[in-house]
């Protein structure tokens, strides 16, 4: 490049002191600059730039006199000279053409039709000098171009200040770069509007749905043939899975819309895993699959998080190990680890291939049997991946084929104040759980398998002694053997799989015989042989107070059994010892209508069905009101924000508080917050259960009874 410019413009004359300092003529050196952060300028700009002057002083000294047109038309660029007040002195024969314009002197730019391309409405004086570039638009004979512009100043013969304008054509460029930020605008505008349409229509899926699980269970309550009786389980159990794919694309839907967010709250983390467990269970029962979970004692109870979005997290996470396991269990184990909580999902499943493994949080990824992948969707563990960063936390598996596969949850939770005040104040003593079981010595008479193991680890960490043995034989032995001396067992736990041998009939003074089964299996186990009972998942309570003698027979523990159709009193006929409510329901689907109008009925209620706001607020508001109101959210004629101030100003009136429950679909806490906030007592979402309606009919409306009385 110095050997073009040379060639081109010829070498600066020496002057007589560098003639004397060095006899040789010296090539000419240009001096380097660092690159401007502006876009990158021509090598010619560069060589003026060090000719003239710098960024950081923009007068130059004295510069030997050089043509930058005859440079810039070389080089197929602009270039123009101009005073300091915008007035062009020279311009290159492509200034020239491009603004038709063969005697431009005197002019300026803006006179022969440039115009800048702001990026604010504040308009641009292209008098002054653009010394960090800035694009220029002008129509020409060529039609519309951009123009990216720089100036230089630099001093003539004179010492008169001149700006050096250069500038090259950046027309296909730009108008590149816009068109691809209209495309991208495009595409995420088409994008919401997709996950707005997708999250419309599973909104409304929730409607229909609630009929047909709520029907299902009322239908599996009356006088059916075992043939009917499985009918109706496979309904309910193909309206659970529809339930949880509505889930899963509701879900995914608000976290591509961008609407996702966590409800943080002081939350008891060992009984969420308790209560998602007891969710699960039926499910590995039925199969045969052991399931239990063991929380170290030095994990405290209370911490912050969002109980909902966790309990989804796990619900897919166990479920899912439940799903693939056919033999052996699945053990969940959750303790603390410097600044997070460390939860892991062990199971016995077929295990992962290193491929399956890295598309297992993929959206719409499935690993596993085809029969397998017939009962998901591939969005519960993507979507549960998305949570759990939400958190700030990592979801993460290992796996090997043929073996079994281990999910670990790493979640950055803070325990509450109240909870860290009490672990920093006792670090240097055990906690109180960890002295709950500190004189129980246990023997446990059970296979092998997750379930054991978890009870171990549950009794251990509670400060208990646990021994297992797998035949009655050897329990007869370590029971003989330990005799009644210190190391005698106070407890004998006994799996109802091994149930009915001699140590079931051993007796020893203070052994206490428990029975530990699952709920399905209870009707089956003779009760006279045994102390206690024990029901499958264990509760960490549950276990203490049996061990340590608080629940010595077996009604409390059957408080704690799962519900089966026939083998329990339902809310329903628990329901009906109480007075009857007068119960106005505000639902404008008939056949959801019918089914809540049905369970309250069915439960001793009075009900008075309307199907839009106006009837509701007739009902609600007139000389005799109900005990409760029923409300959907969404009806016709009105917004239910309306009709709940209208509800609660008519109350208030009349010196009382009529509870309004509300039925949606509608998934999103802020709008749940705004309809409380407006007066609602409760907002429960769909598909509602019979017994979940029952319940809350129970909780407000005996409440509201009490205040008016």
């Amino acid at each position: 490049m110095q050997n073009r410019l040379i060639a081109a413009f010829g070498a600066p004359a020496p002057s007589e002191e560098e003639r004397a300092r060095d006899d040789a003529a010296a090539p000419i050196a240009f001096p380097k600059q660092a690159v401007a952060e502006t876009p990158p300028s021509p090598a010619w700009l560069n060589f003026f730039s060090r000719l003239g002057s710098h960024r950081g002083a923009p007068v130059s000294v004295a510069a030997p006199p050089i043509d930058p047109a005859n440079l810039a038309d070389a080089l197929g660029e602009v270039a123009v000279t101009r005073t300091v007040d915008g007035r062009i002195v020279d311009a290159n024969g492509i200034f020239r053409r491009l603004t038709r314009c063969d005697a431009p002197e005197g002019r300026t730019l803006e006179g022969l039709g440039f115009r800048a391309r702001a990026q604010s409405a504040q308009p641009i004086d292209l008098a002054e000098p653009t010394l960090t570039g800035r694009d220029l638009e002008i129509t020409g004979p060529s039609g519309f171009r951009i123009f990216w512009w720089r100036d230089v100043p630099v001093r003539d013969a004179d010492s008169n200040v001149m700006l050096h304008g250069f500038a090259r054509d950046v027309t296909e460029e730009r108008l590149a770069r816009e068109e691809q930020e209209v495309a991208r605008l495009k595409a995420e505008a088409l994008n919401l509007t997709k996950s707005r349409q997708l999250a419309t229509v599973v909104h409304e899926l929730r409607t229909p749905l609630n009929g047909i699980l709520g029907m299902g269970q009322l239908l599996g309550r009356t006088h059916l043939s075992p043939e009917q009786q499985n009918y109706i389980g496979g309904i309910r159990q193909a309206g659970q899975a529809l339930a949880q794919l509505v889930d899963d694309l509701l879900d995914y839907s608000t976290m591509e819309a961008g609407r996702f967010k966590l409800n943080t709250r002081a939350e008891n983390l060992r009984q969420l895993i308790e209560s998602v467990m007891e969710m699960v269970a039926p499910r590995a029962h039925e199969k045969q699959v052991e399931i239990g979970a063991t929380v170290m004692s030095d994990l405290p109870d209370l911490h912050d998080f969002d109980p909902a979005r966790l309990r989804q997290v796990l619900f897919n996470v166990i479920g899912n190990a439940v799903k693939f396991t056919q033999t052996g269990g699945v053990l969940i184990r959750a303790w603390p680890e410097t600044e997070n909580v460390v939860i892991t999902v062990s199971d016995t499943g077929p295990g992962m291939t290193a491929e399956e493994q890295a598309r297992i949080f993929g959206e719409f990824e499935q690993a596993g049997t085809a029969e397998a992948r017939s009962g998901g969707t591939g969005l519960g563990m993507a979507i549960s991946h998305r949570i759990v960063q939400e958190f700030g936390g990592s979801l993460s598996v290992e796996s090997e084929k043929g073996v079994g596969s281990t999910f670990t949850i790493r979640l950055p939770l803070a325990p509450t104040e109240s909870a860290a005040a009490f672990v920093e104040g006792t670090r240097a003593q055990p906690s109180g759980r960890a002295e709950a079981l500190r004189p129980s010595r246990v023997l446990l008479l059970a296979p092998q398998g997750p379930s054991s193991s978890a009870i171990i680890g549950l009794i251990e960490t509670l400060g208990g002694t646990c021994i297992q043995v797998g035949s009655n034989a050897e329990a007869e032995r370590r029971i003989e053997d330990a005799g009644r001396g210190a190391d005698r067992f106070t407890d004998l736990i006994v799996d109802h799989r091994l149930a009915g041998g001699p140590a079931g009939t051993l007796v020893h003074d203070g052994l206490r015989r428990i029975l530990l089964v699952n709920p399905e299996d209870r009707g089956s186990q003779p009760q006279e042989l045994y102390d206690a009972w024990l029901i499958r998942p264990l509760r960490e309570r549950t276990l203490i107070d049996v061990l340590r003698g608080r629940l010595g027979g077996r009604e409390p523990a059957a408080a704690t059994l799962v519900e089966t159709p026939g083998s329990a009193p339902t809310i329903e006929t628990r329901a009906t010892a109480q007075p009857g409510l007068s119960i106005v329901l505000a639902e404008d689907d008939a056949v959801s209508a019918m089914l809540y109008a049905t369970i309250l009925k069915r439960s001793g209620h009075t009900v008075t069905r309307v199907a839009d706001f106006p009837s509701l607020l007739s009902a609600a508001c007139g000389d005799t009101p109900p005990d409760l109101v029923i409300s959907d959210m969404h009806m016709p004629g009105g917004e239910i924000i309306e009709a709940l101030g209208n509800i609660t100003s008519a109350s208030s009136l009349r010196g009382q508080n009529l509870p309004v429950i509300i039925l949606t679909g509608e998934s999103r806490e802020s709008q749940h917050a705004q309809v409380i906030s407006a007066g609602a007592a409760h907002v429960m979402e769909k598909p509602v259960t019979p017994d979940a309606l029952l319940s809350s009919v129970r909780q407000f409306g005996t409440a509201a009874m009490r205040q008016a009385s």
